[in-house]
């Protein structure tokens, strides 16, 4: 189990400072993330891609003594066609706002509003671009209850050259995602930084499958004007 300084350093050491977040970040929480078939309790562990399919549990460490109310939850990828994207931007694979805590330290969705579904990683096979993507999980805290409406991801997506802007509605397709900016989140809603972990996860030629047909779907989408 990582501590919150060597957190820290590895996510200096892989870039995920300053490329996702700042360097001004002081962490309070170790996050741990759980799937059936793995466990993310390292930051920067490499897992395999089939055991990232499905939404992962949350635990935060050490549970908090005190109810955690207006948490922000948010997974990203940075990497989408180069390490550290800044012509498509990140694509936001998770992010869900109104969040509590609990007393054994995982998340009560009670209140939450569900932006963005989960999405499973779905890089490019190893074969083809031999690089694992980071996938980066942060935990955050507004001082009130905030919303993150469809204008603000869209105003977002305009930095970005090759994003496309989304109707970012319930059923969100590759291009309503990609245009993310976790940092610009987290300052424009006022968003402390309470923990960070990242886990790198390579490309199989099933996750090329998936990724063709969420690729597939935006271009569809698009021409459609969905």
């Amino acid at each position: 189990m990582a501590n919150t300084q060597t957190t820290k350093q590895a996510l200096l050491s892989h870039k995920v400072i300053p490329d996702v977040l700042p360097d001004t970040i002081n962490l309070t929480y170790n996050l741990v993330l759980e799937w059936p078939n793995a466990k993310l309790d390292t930051p920067g562990k490499e897992l395999e891609n089939a055991d990232t399919k499905e939404e992962p549990k949350v635990f935060i460490n050490p549970a908090p003594t005190e109810t955690l109310d207006n948490l922000v939850l948010m997974m990203v990828d940075p990497d989408l066609m180069t390490n550290n994207d800044t012509t498509f931007g990140q694509v936001r694979h998770w992010l869900i706002t109104n969040l509590s805590s609990t007393s054994s330290g995982t998340l009560s969705y009670t209140t939450a509003a569900i932006r963005s579904p989960y999405v499973r990683p779905a890089p490019l096979p190893n074969y083809i671009s031999p690089r694992p993507h980071r996938y980066i999980f942060i935990l955050a805290r507004a001082s009130s209850k905030i919303e993150v409406r469809p204008e603000d991801l869209r105003e977002m997506q305009k930095g970005y050259v090759a994003a496309v802007q989304g109707k970012q509605g319930e059923m969100q397709d590759l291009k309503d995602r990609w245009g993310f900016n976790a940092r610009r989140l987290c300052e424009e809603k006022g968003l402390e930084v309470l923990g960070c972990s990242f886990m790198r996860v390579g490309g199989t030629i099933e996750s090329s499958v998936a990724n063709a047909g969420m690729m597939a779907q935006a271009v569809g989408d698009k021409v459609l004007g969905k």
